[in-house]
């Protein structure tokens, strides 16, 4: 008598309950570079020796006087290279980092070039998220020196996938090949010179990029007014959380 053949084995069903499962544990490494700013740091404090290892070899050679964050949230773009020394200490250009802010962003130069900068980064990053410190903020900021190679920029903007950036000087922002729509220029008055004024803009790019450009380079703080320049900033599109 002949057996019956065997029953086919069963395939083993996928509900969404799995999906969102596999989804969740997907997850951790693209919000390293999620539109959300909480997400990113999150992810970013959870990654092991091995994954920061691979996301530095995926940087590169970085170029000097740009120090900030493999996973920058905010970029801030310049020309003019951040070479102001203190006398008295020596900089080191540190690798990018990952979960906390880089080092060199606390570098007394005499000039006050990055104190302008922490202030400007944390100004940006409290219109979204307003109880964040210093510390949050520039772990999601990076500070590019493009100086005379404009392909930078583009390096930069690839690998860190930024929801803002923010040119410091016209010659960055117009080498930098974005294409900006829902412009809207924005004007400070010089101090110190009646009818002088800076104009900068807020704007967005086709993917939802936040954009601008600074009326006024952070070196030349003595040329705007503290008050001026943080409303400028304060007047960017950023959506808040």
């Amino acid at each position: 008598m002949d057996l019956p053949d065997p029953m086919p084995p069963v395939k083993p069903t996928t509900t969404m309950a799995d999906k969102d499962r596999i989804i969740a544990l997907r997850r951790p490494a693209s919000q390293l570079f999620s539109p959300r700013a909480d997400e990113r740091l999150a992810a970013a404090r959870a990654q092991n020796k091995r994954a920061r290892a691979t996301l530095t070899d995926r940087a590169g050679e970085w170029p000097a006087n740009s120090p900030g964050s493999l996973n920058a949230w905010l970029l801030l773009v310049t020309t003019k290279p951040p070479v102001w020394r203190d006398p008295l200490l020596t900089w080191v250009d540190r690798p990018l980092a990952l979960g906390e802010a880089n080092e060199s962003f606390f570098y007394p130069d005499p000039l006050g070039f990055w104190s302008e900068i922490r202030r400007w980064s944390l100004v940006l990053f409290r219109l979204r998220y307003p109880t964040w410190g210093l510390g949050e903020a520039l772990a999601l900021t990076s500070l590019l020196h493009v100086g005379e190679d404009p392909g930078r920029f583009r390096t930069a903007f690839d690998l860190f996938s930024p929801r803002v950036v923010l040119f410091l000087d016209e010659p960055s922002w117009l080498g930098s090949g974005l294409d900006v729509q829902k412009s809207v220029s924005h004007y400070i008055k010089d101090p110190h010179r009646a009818g002088q004024v800076y104009e900068g803009f807020w704007g967005e790019a086709a993917d939802g990029v936040i954009v601008g450009k600074s009326p006024q380079h952070p070196t030349t703080h003595k040329l705007y007014r503290e008050d001026d320049m943080i409303g400028f900033l304060r007047s960017a599109p950023i959506p808040h959380g």
